[in-house]
């Protein structure tokens, strides 16, 4: 029975080795390439060919792209600085998608369009926050705003509550009212907590990068999307006197009688509004949605049901306006503002959904678990402690295990380390800091863990990188070896030229221009002008440009049938029946090789090729390449 157990193993042994061996396709030294890594290649350049590539064609291909590789490496483009930094940039971005979960991701960008298409009424009271809080601030401002809750659930006005204690700037501006507002245009804590609030009632306690929130909601209702109006404008400084403010609406009153009677809006804008910016264009301001002008504003326009209408006097804290619809437009489908959307996501909090799911499905992977023992050493060293600089030394130097993961440990030092690099309150950290460091370090962990086993992980990770890594390394070989030697060798390049000079024979043709005509009366008119050598076509009357069809050549027999018959005498020829008059404008050239200095680029592109391939023959011999054809077949 022994004996039969280690023939099983010998031969399952040998079986795996011969799989392992059938994935090897090309051999170049002691490097290998497999089957997989070609059919990825090869796969993706065929999607992207119009045409279907001959995979016995492409294996050449392969061939010498890896030995290009090859020869790079070994002449140390890779160790040069610029091509380490220029790929590793490319990697930081390839690999953004695979640490941020595409799930989580478009269930927030589903919430905020969802959201876009509601608006919210509220008003909020605001305790302010600095903006590097200690502790003491914290726990201030929060008992402040808890005694304000309170106070409500006990029966106290909203609006009182708002003019006692509020200090954000629409307390007073508006008794804490902040009008219609919909997705995006408040920041996310804020925004999410007024869209969870039923109407009637108050939010919980809010807090954002401004302080705390009590929000109450007004009243919710469909988004009424966006509206193209002008406005006529006499306006008053700001905290202007009632006499003042009465001599602009006297003067407002004035403007709309006009309108009444039959007058121009468009030559009131120009006499009379104040809104300088906008008279140049009739008034017209560029399009906005609920929430993007001040309240009174708002209302006022989205009231307009059709276009042309004109609103009564409004006034605002600026002034008086009169507005006028000029067009409206709903909210777009979500497939159609999904770009927009995801820009805006990036420059909040939602931003961040992505990465959290990413974090917490890593901490299942990896195992991740807190030691707790540790966690409230660390936490009670920390908390509380002034002189940062002086206990975070001796935190250096201490190595107690606070977590681990299948990829190691995380110890007091670690995180100590990470803590250095932030700005800490001299007054020490509180508690809420140190758990918002903790975790910003601890996801920060699993990340970096994550993005150094892309490749490991991710087959299609791995070989995109491989291509971006080859693909540098072929660039910066080939300026070397092909590009600018075949630019700046002159002397290889006239002999080049000398030697292929068959290449470059031009046939007969036709040099010049070709102007085809609908009208006999207009081919007539240009002759004439031909004859005097004054055929200038853009100096001609727009009517008769409109009935010219013009080329330009040179042209070859067989190109246009008119000019064939004309020139070389053919004798049939097609008639373009919507042009059926043709002009020539030109010189016939015979057959003639061209001059270097005229189809240098040219001749430039076939110098390169050739250099390449002496290039390839060379390297073919230096490296020997093996394709196992056997695999291949």
């Amino acid at each position: 029975m022994n004996r039969l157990a280690n023939i099983i193993l010998l031969s399952a042994l040998f079986i795996q080795a011969a799989f392992a061996q059938d994935n090897i396709l090309l051999t170049i030294g002691d490097k290998q390439f497999s089957v997989d890594e070609f059919n990825y290649i090869y796969d993706k350049n065929n999607t992207l060919s119009q045409e279907p590539i001959n995979k016995k064609e492409y294996i050449d291909l392969f061939v010498n792209y890896k030995l290009k590789v090859e020869e790079a490496i070994a002449q140390g483009y890779d160790t040069v600085p610029s091509f380490q930094k220029e790929l590793q940039y490319y990697r930081d971005e390839l690999a953004k998608p695979y640490l941020s979960d595409k799930k989580a991701i478009e269930e927030v960008v589903e919430e905020a369009y969802e959201r876009m298409c509601y608006e919210v009424d509220a008003s909020h009271i605001l305790i302010k926050l600095p903006p590097s809080p200690t502790p003491e601030d914290t726990l201030k401002a929060y008992n402040k705003i808890m005694d304000v809750k309170q106070q409500l659930g006990k029966g106290a006005d909203f609006e009182e509550m708002v003019l006692r204690y509020s200090e954000g700037p629409s307390a007073k501006q508006s008794n804490g009212h902040l009008g219609y507002f919909t997705a995006f245009m408040m920041v996310y804590p804020f925004e999410e907590a007024a869209f969870d609030t039923p109407v009637g009632e108050v939010s919980e306690i809010v807090r954002t990068a401004f302080g705390y929130h009590l929000i109450k909601v007004h009243d919710k209702r469909e988004n009424k999307g966006e509206i193209l109006v002008a406005h006529i404008m006499k306006s008053f400084p700001y905290k202007a006197s009632e006499a003042i403010q009465t001599q602009a609406k006297i003067a407002i009153d004035s403007i709309y009688r006009k309108l009444q009677s039959g007058e121009s809006f468009n030559a009131l804008v120009a006499e009379y509004s104040d809104d300088k910016q906008t008279v140049p264009n009739n008034g017209k301001l560029p399009w906005f949605a609920t929430g993007r002008m001040v309240p009174e504003f708002s209302e006022a326009a989205f009231a307009l049901t059709e276009n042309g209408q004109i609103a009564p006097p409004v006034k605002t804290q600026f002034g008086w306006h009169i507005i006028k619809r000029l067009d409206s437009r709903p909210i777009k489908p979500l497939e159609e503002c999904r770009d927009d959307i995801m820009q805006k996501i990036k420059q909040d909090e939602r931003s961040l959904a992505g990465q959290k799911a990413t974090v917490a499905r890593l901490k299942k992977e990896y195992q991740f678990t807190i030691d707790a023992k540790g966690y409230e050493q660390l936490k009670a060293f920390v908390i509380n402690k002034s002189n940062a600089e002086g206990w975070m030394d001796e935190l250096k130097a201490s190595y107690w295990t606070v977590a681990s993961y299948v990829e190691g440990q995380i110890l007091s030092a670690d995180f100590a380390k990470e803590m250095a690099a932030h700005r800490l309150p001299e007054e020490g950290v509180s508690e809420e800091l140190f758990t918002r460091l903790w975790n910003s370090f601890t996801d920060k962990v699993l990340i970096e863990t994550e993005k150094a086993n892309l490749e490991n992980k991710y087959p299609e990770f791995r070989y995109l990188m491989g291509e971006y890594h080859d693909g540098l390394l072929i660039f910066e070989i080939s300026q070397k070896e092909i590009w600018n030697k075949a630019s700046n060798d002159s002397v290889g390049l006239a002999a080049f030229y000398e030697a292929h000079k068959d290449r470059y024979v031009q046939e007969e043709h036709f040099d010049g221009r070709v102007i085809y005509c609908k009208t006999k009366a207009v081919h007539k008119q240009l002759k004439k002008l031909a004859k005097k050598g004054e055929l200038q076509i853009d100096s001609l009357a727009q009517s008769t440009r409109e009935e010219l069809l013009v080329k330009q050549g040179p042209f070859y027999k067989g190109d246009e049938a008119q000019l064939d018959k004309q020139v070389w005498k053919v004798k049939t020829a097609a008639i373009n029946a919507n042009y059926p008059y043709m002009l020539s404008d030109g010189q016939l050239v015979s057959k003639r090789v061209q001059p270097l200095e005229e189809i240098r680029g040219r001749v430039i592109s076939d110098y390169q090729e050739k250099l390449e391939q002496q290039w390839i023959e060379s390297l073919q011999q230096k490296y020997n390449p093996k394709v196992n054809t056997f695999v291949f077949d």
